[in-house]
């Protein structure tokens, strides 16, 4: 089993980096946005094997490329079925970017209505839904998958939601958008500081930190102390649980 990292940035882009989304195994995708889906094909990964796109929210870095998603299934006649699980919600927006963007009439009927389901902030198989504290509702997601337990914050100031679903996971994806220095940005647009981070991490008792939705301060930052702080570590582009 392993997570691939898609993107592991925020919204200020560099060049060279892509918005945060990954890939457990090869089959579930954890937001999608506008450069996940070259960020699959750049990874030799088939777009058409993800069986399950969990969207944390529907802010355009984290969401945007799912249209793209369901013209690539479209194109190259998927045969499995796609769930697309997120906030309430998710199902009409879905669909009304589709036909925002002139999705061919005929991938409709082809592919797109007959091969895709939808889950609306709810609980599936191996995936427990909570909630972080944002700008917009946004779901923050326990994954418990082959012996190994992940927690994914999605957007989020502190939450102590966020806390209790990260409760003793292996593996916390937490975003880190701001330095405490930025403290005044980060309660205005509802992200978390460095300070707000290492609490969350205390406080669930994860065995293992990976910060993502970078900025240049941040991910500075947690490339400083990766290997001073026990279990803090820079997402690689595959980790091997």
């Amino acid at each position: 089993m392993d997570i691939t990292f898609l993107g592991k940035w925020s919204s200020n882009l560099i060049p060279g980096e892509r918005n945060v989304s990954f890939v457990l195994d090869d089959k579930f995708v954890f937001d999608f946005g506008p450069h996940s889906l070259e960020s699959l094909l750049e990874r030799k990964l088939d777009p058409n094997r993800i069986r399950t796109v969990f969207i944390t929210h529907m802010h355009l870095d984290h969401y945007a490329g799912v249209a793209e998603l369901l013209w690539y299934r479209s194109i190259y006649r998927a045969k499995n079925r796609l769930t697309i699980v997120g906030p309430k919600g998710i199902r009409k927006n879905t669909q009304s970017l589709a036909r925002l963007l002139n999705t061919p009439p005929q991938w409709y009927s082809e592919q797109i209505d007959v091969n895709t389901d939808y889950v609306e902030d709810s609980d599936t198989d191996f995936v427990k839904v909570y909630h972080s504290r944002h700008t917009i509702p946004c779901t923050s997601y326990r994954i418990e998958y082959r012996g190994r337990t992940i927690f994914y914050s999605g957007d989020t100031g502190y939450s102590d939601e966020v806390v209790e679903g990260a409760k003793g996971v292996d593996y916390l994806i937490h975003e880190l958008t701001y330095t405490d220095k930025d403290r005044k940005s980060a309660d205005h647009w509802g992200h978390s500081t460095w300070g707000d981070v290492m609490r969350v991490f205390e406080e669930s008792g994860a065995k293992h930190l990976l910060p993502v939705h970078l900025t240049k301060s941040s991910s500075a930052l947690v490339r400083k102390n990766a290997g001073r702080i026990k279990g803090l570590i820079y997402p690689p582009d595959t980790l091997e649980l």
